[in-house]
């Protein structure tokens, strides 16, 4: 027993440091605050210990409230706003069903970690010269102990919510528990017989998860009630579940061959292992252009007749960098535009069911500011803009003096490009509603064009002004500024709190166009004042 509690002892302090280094990284490039944290920090052994006691209860508390996330949006959420006039019972059916799909099927062959490529595993093993074995079965018992700990409160909370009881809340958080070790067990003797990581067929994994969740929420969607909540609770299941479970449980423990595992999954040329050297390449490879774009015919030396200076240097530049540019748009556009198509398809065919779900243009609005967030394009051609443009003109002076000049030559360039993406976005759902049997033109439909519009604009200034302003890339393109980190993830948690709010219509439409109009007038102000001085190389 000692030996297994010495290695969980170093389990914990290995992901303790590596959290609380990345801690101390992060402080260090806040503004004001970063410049009271210096290297010496990393040898301090007494403040590194208090760190990492930090470190060790906010990955603790995380874990709780990822699986609060997780219940709580993924299948409490849409059995609770999206659809009406659900009875407790099929609040109930509807519930376990969710949760069985994703949590019993697709998590059983996307989540398992016992194959799983990690660098914490290449650093017990490999560097420290921790018995595999042991890592293997100290790690396991301590992510399941961990799982069944951090999901059980949540569970409590929202299956109560859905009609489910304590004594089912508690059975089907130890089910799925057995069921995810049972699961590890199946990938392990998987390995063992034909050598196949499943984990690594990366196409198959994600077309599992794809049909998994459209299995899960179909039901949902098409107002039929399944019963997998009966099947999956009734006493004989729960006994089988259980005692598999426990099986796997028992094979783990006395398994074997963990030597051979572990090397499969700590191959030093394995780019999964080595997260950073993977992330670079592909962020190099994502702004890279292609040969063809640096031919440019007379149609388009056209394009540059007439310019000079900034405008000439912008306007050549997104002309061999076009397929950088149109790509992400292309992609969106056809995204919008097969949305359209299914969705007019989809309404026509089940429009007795959006009736009696009384689904109108009003259902949209407080999913338009995420759509809206993940539609517009701005980041990644910000990201090419450093890496083909500005990462060698930002060392002189004269550039980032001139930062305001070629702001307002981007935002035009980048408001037509977001501009395009919302009226097609725009086009489609008019093309829904219409189908839907609502009116061309009505107040809702108005406000909507204003919203998306309104969006559109708002996310091209933000994606440029935090360009602009907290400037976040490396020469190795990783971000490395925390606050760029700490306001998107506002931009984000705000997107999403307009799915919890439910403002009404006319609110929601006038805030949104008035935060992009103080927004407009705003960024261009604080670059021309800041960007001389934030605009560079870090």
């Amino acid at each position: 027993m000692k030996p297994m509690l010495r290695t969980l002892n170093t389990l914990l302090a290995i992901r303790t440091s590596i959290t609380a280094n990345m801690l101390i990284y992060y402080i260090q490039k806040l503004p004001l605050l970063g410049k009271l944290v210096h290297n010496s920090f990393y040898a301090n052994l007494g403040l590194k210990k208090a760190v990492s006691i930090i470190a060790l209860i906010i990955t603790q508390l995380w874990g709780f409230m990822l699986r609060f996330a997780y219940l709580g949006i993924l299948i409490y959420l849409p059995i609770a706003e999206f659809v009406v006039g659900l009875s407790e019972e099929e609040k109930h059916q509807q519930f376990v069903h969710i949760f069985a799909i994703i949590s019993f099927v697709v998590a059983a062959i996307s989540s398992a970690t016992v194959l799983e490529p990690k660098r914490e595993k290449y650093v017990a093993v490999k560097l420290m010269r921790l018995s595999g074995k042991r890592y293997m079965q100290v790690s396991l018992a301590y992510r399941y102990t961990t799982f069944l700990l951090y999901l059980l409160p949540a569970m409590l909370l929202f299956g109560s919510l859905a009609g489910v009881s304590i004594l089912q809340a508690i059975l089907l958080t130890i089910m799925v528990t057995m069921w995810r070790v049972l699961a590890e067990y199946a990938h392990l003797k998987l390995f063992e017989k034909t050598g196949i990581v499943l984990i690594k067929q990366t196409a198959l994994v994600w077309m599992i998860i794809l049909i998994g969740y459209a299995g899960a929420y179909l039901p949902l969607l098409l107002g039929k009630v399944p019963f997998t909540g009966t099947f999956l609770l009734s006493l004989p299941v729960c006994i089988v579940i259980i005692a598999v479970g426990l099986f796997a449980v028992f094979q783990l423990a006395r398994y074997t061959g963990y030597s051979g595992v572990v090397d499969a999954a700590t191959k030093r040329d394995d780019p999964l292992l080595d997260l950073g050297r993977m992330v670079t390449e592909s962020q190099k490879k994502s702004v890279k252009s292609k040969d063809s774009d640096y031919i440019i015919d007379v149609n388009e030396q056209g394009q540059l007749d007439g310019k000079k200076g900034y405008a000439y240097l912008n306007a050549i530049f997104f002309l061999r960098h076009r397929s950088l540019i149109s790509s992400p748009v292309n992609k969106r556009l056809v995204i919008v535009g097969a949305f359209g198509v299914v969705g007019v398809l989809l309404t026509f065919l089940f429009q007795e069911q959006l009736q009696s779900l009384k689904w109108n243009a009003g259902t949209v609005f407080p999913f338009l500011v995420l759509i809206m967030y993940y539609m517009s394009v701005g980041e990644n051609i910000c990201k090419a803009m450093f890496y083909n443009c500005d990462l060698s003109l930002m060392r002189y002076s004269f550039y980032r003096g001139s930062a305001f000049g070629h702001f307002l030559i981007r935002l035009k360039k980048m408001m037509g490009l977001n501009l395009s993406i919302a009226a097609a976005f725009g086009v489609s759902l008019t093309a829904i509603i219409a189908a839907a049997g609502g009116e061309w033109l009505n107040r809702e439909l108005f406000m909507l064009w204003i919203c998306v519009i309104s969006l559109a604009v708002f996310f091209t200034i933000h994606h440029l002004f935090m360009y602009y302003i907290f400037q976040p890339y490396s020469t190795e393109l990783n971000v490395k500024n925390p606050l760029y980190y700490i306001v998107n993830m506002g931009i984000s948690a705000a997107s999403g709190a307009c799915i919890f709010l439910r403002i009404p219509i006319v609110p929601f439409t006038v805030s949104i166009a008035a935060l992009t109009l103080l927004y407009l007038a705003a960024a261009p102000v604080l670059v021309r004042r800041y960007g001389p001085r934030t605009f560079r190389v870090r």
